[in-house]
Formats: C-alpha cells, structure tokens, sequence
C-alpha cells in the first residue's frame, strides 16, 4: 500500500466507532452492532496472589499471564486490539510474536493491534516484570474482530491464568499447556490504589498525514493485507476503527462517498462528528480505498485526512497516512473510477 508506515502506538483507544459496511458485506448486517468504547471500565488489576497488604507488595521477579481469544467453528476471530498497563514492565505477544510493550500507569496504557489466525488457537501472553520488591499489577482490555462482523472485548480478571514463579519456555506459544497454570488474582478497578485513575493511548498521530485539498476523486492502491483497521481523526480527537475500516477530516459543507473495493462503505458530510468504518475482511491480493468528494459552497478550504492501520498475521502491523502517493483527479470522477481495476495510470498524485 502506497504510503508512510508508522509506529501504531499512539492510536488512541478512547473513542466510539460508528461500524457501517452494509453494502459491502450485506450477510453480515444483522450481525453488526456499534463498536463498543475500549477502556477500563470493566477491566480489574491482576497479579498472581503473592501480594500483600493494601499496597499489593510482590515479590521482584517476572509473572506470565496468558488468556485465549475465543472462537468456533462459526465464529473465527480476524484481529484483535489490546489496551494495557503494568507496574512496572510487561513485553506483549500474540501467538508467540511480540506486538509491543506496556508501561507503568502512571504513564498512561498504550494500543496495540495485531491480525490473528482465524483457524486455530489465538492466544495474548504478557510477561509482567516487577524490577523491585512492591507494588505489582497488570490490566489490560482486548477487543476482537470476527469474521462474522461482530465483536467481543475480554478484560483481565480472573478468567487470565498465570504462575507464582518464572515462565517455562515456549510459554508464549498458543500451543503451550498451560492446563495446571492457576487463575489470576484479581486486586481491584482501574481506580484502585496505588495506581489511580489510567490515561488512556494518546490520540493517533496525524502530524505527517497530509491535507489533500478540493479534490474530487481520490484512490489509493493497497498490497495484499491480512487483517486491518482504519483511523481517522477528527479535530484534535481520534475515531477508533475496527477490522478494516476507514477514516476521513473534511470540512462541514463538504461531502464524500467512500469506496472500499468497488462498494460504498459510507457518505458523509461533516468534520465534526467522528467518521468510523469497518470492514471484517479484505481481498487477499489488491485492495482499493476511493473517495469521491465534493465542494458543495466553493470558494471554501476543504480537505482529505486518511489513516490505515495494517494489522498482519505475523503480529506486526502498520500505518499509512493521506499523502502524495494518493492520486486525484481536479474534475468529475469517470464512471467506475472506484473500481480496483479501473485505470488511473492519468491521475495525479495528490497536493498536501
């Protein structure tokens, strides 16, 4: 996909989406829903039990912690992101692959976004590190897409299991027993003490995506993906998308109709309210995003501002941002300009 990758962690997790890809998968209609808030409201700080006392006293040393992402036959999970905190350190794999790191609460959680196998085990391991004798705790919040468009957020509790003692090998792997692992101890909220109130991920960072000013027609061409998810901000806030979805700034007396593959995904018309979208699945070879935009008082700045957010198989995901790699056409859009197919090898690339 044509663009600039950048890191994932500052996507923000403290928005709403407004989940909407009726035309492009009709099947998944009723199965649907508005894209549940990701925070940790319902999530309570776990350890192993070998705290003490109010302040939660551990042992230093290093706890894993490991909970599956649930499937069947009929619901098979695409992607899944994570919210999480730790006190103090806490590498964060998927399926045996690490995706990030957590850091104190005091400092605030951090997201990460990671494609999953939707025909086999899926499992989120975190390895808790507490550097010195004190106060130990890990929360986090996890919400996974499906293939059937619906979604389910796990919290920590004490459905986690963990072990009062190093990890064995291989302990990350979704294959790893973990059968005679002991459930986690829960110490409280999200507002407990010692730790307080949590700073949720930072709104994504849009400073390097560029404004593609009055333009009608926009299309960008996308390489073979797995999974993904899609960003928009609007104002100095951030939308939070799920699956593959996508995001749009244009100004109020603007409107747009945004093309997934051919399909319409969403109209819009505002840079007021959040614009969120979501698609289960991608093609597994070329994907394109295109948008038809229109002017409607002129003589009026208007603009363009996209996120996507890549997530793959393997764990690894990345960010691509509105930029010159975009084409444009200053002009009507030719009939089937949305296409994945259709010719664009005239186009422009866009002016930021």
């Amino acid at each position: 996909m044509a663009g600039s990758a950048l890191p994932t962690s500052e996507i923000s997790a403290d928005a709403a989406s407004d989940l909407s890809s009726d035309a492009l998968l009709p099947q998944l209609l009723d199965a649907r829903a508005v894209a549940p808030i990701l925070d940790f409201s319902k999530s309570s700080y776990i350890w192993t039990g070998e705290q003490t006392g109010m302040a939660h006293t551990a042992p230093a040393g290093m706890r894993p912690f490991r909970v599956e992402i649930p499937s069947s036959a009929m619901k098979c999970p695409t992607c899944a992101t994570i919210i999480v905190a730790c006190d103090d350190q806490c590498p964060v794999y998927v399926n045996g692959q690490q995706i990030g790191t957590g850091r104190a609460p005091q400092q605030g959680a951090v997201v990460y976004t990671a494609g999953l196998n939707p025909d086999s085990k899926n499992v989120f391991a975190i390895g808790m590190s507490n550097t010195a004798e004190g106060s130990a705790g890990l929360i986090a919040t996890i919400l996974v897409d499906y293939t059937d468009g619906t979604t389910e957020t796990i919290i920590s509790n004490s459905t986690w299991k963990t072990l009062k003692g190093v990890a064995p090998s291989g302990w990350t792997s979704p294959s790893f027993d973990d059968s005679t692992w002991t459930a986690a101890d829960v110490e409280g909220p999200s507002m407990a003490s010692p730790w307080g109130a949590l700073v949720l991920p930072p709104a994504i960072n849009m400073t390097t995506a560029g404004a593609l000013p009055q333009r009608r027609s926009l299309r960008l061409m996308g390489n073979p993906l797995s999974a993904a998810r899609l960003f928009s901000p609007c104002m100095s806030h951030a939308v939070f998308l799920y699956s593959c979805s996508l995001c749009l700034w244009s100004s109020r007396e603007d409107s747009y109709t945004l093309y997934v593959n051919g399909k319409i995904v969403r109209t819009g018309s505002t840079w007021r309210a959040m614009q969120a979208y979501s698609l289960p699945q991608l093609e597994p070879d070329v994907n394109v995003v295109a948008v038809d935009g229109a002017n409607l008082q002129g003589n009026t700045r208007v603009w363009l501002r996209v996120g996507v957010l890549i997530a793959y198989n393997d764990g690894s995901s990345e960010m691509y941002l509105t930029d010159g790699t975009w084409k444009t056409l200053n002009a009507l859009p030719p009939a089937g300009f949305e296409q994945p197919d259709a010719d664009d090898s005239e186009w422009v690339g866009a002016t930021l």
